[in-house]
């Protein structure tokens, strides 16, 4: 469905009933269906809710709504949409954890606990980066076919990977670009002292991708109070597709546990 937040007409998905909420937020071109895969196990006891932020899918804006400072005031949006009188688990995707972190310290009062899969800490390109940007404007296909294997060295039959570059290709090559770029000068590290829900951060042991190293999840790890690192074996750039068990089991274990 269509929901206008943040003066913006944003694509939701909402699925399950229950007293707790569970908010979704994909990673940087990705869009809410990133998040089906775990979300279907867990409607069947919670409120699911996910969607597609600003620049991909079918939440189509203007360019300059494309920024970092506009994801977070989406996401603090959505919360007041769909949970506003309980706090919920926010769940964050690769760079758009960094969305999560921030939208959790300034509204600590809606989030009872945070599940950070694949995240990045900051975001400054590096020549790797600025090439990859260039090739999704210039070479869409041929730099997506090249990201997903990257991203999912796990998939040695090649369906995930084409699901996944089903999902960029909705989002297409100029939004992508400009969704990379908006993140180049955030930074998150600072926020991790004042992060005291429960937190899960979970890394594939597998996932080399430059702006989601394990060092990061790890220090996010070592610095939120109440957290603890989770590394997936054989596990890629996105558990919530290939490893969507451990992903739902990490909310679940919040949903049971958290204050």
């Amino acid at each position: 469905m269509f929901v206008d937040i943040a003066g913006e007409r944003v694509f939701v998905e909402v699925s399950g009933a229950g007293p707790d909420v569970v908010v979704g937020v994909s990673g940087s071109f990705g869009t809410s269906e990133i998040w089906h895969p775990p979300f279907r196990s867990l409607s069947g006891s919670c409120r699911t809710v996910a969607y597609d932020h600003f620049g991909t899918g079918l939440t189509d804006v203007p360019a300059e709504s494309v920024t970092f400072e506009h994801q977070v005031e989406l996401l603090g949006g959505v919360l007041d949409e769909f949970s506003p009188d309980r706090r919920c688990v926010l769940a964050g995707d690769s760079s758009m954890t960094a969305v999560v972190i921030e939208a959790t310290f300034r509204w600590p009062h809606q989030v009872s606990g945070l599940v950070l899969v694949s995240g990045g800490l900051d975001f400054a390109p590096t020549d790797p980066v600025i090439q990859f940007v260039a090739g999704l404007r210039t070479a869409f296909d041929l730099t997506i076919d090249s990201f997903v294997k990257i991203a999912m060295p796990e998939d040695t039959i090649g369906d995930y990977q084409r699901w996944l570059k089903a999902i960029i290709t909705r989002t297409g090559g100029e939004r992508a670009a400009l969704l990379v770029e908006s993140f180049y000068p955030v930074t998150v590290r600072h926020r991790l002292p004042g992060i005291t829900v429960p937190t899960i951060v979970i890394h594939g042991e597998l996932d080399h991708l430059p702006t989601s190293p394990l060092s990061a999840s790890q220090e996010m790890a070592d610095t939120i109070r109440n957290a603890q690192l989770v590394v997936l074996p054989g596990t890629g750039h996105v558990p919530t597709i290939t490893r969507p068990e451990p992903v739902a089991a990490a909310i679940t274990e919040l949903l049971n546990t958290r204050t």
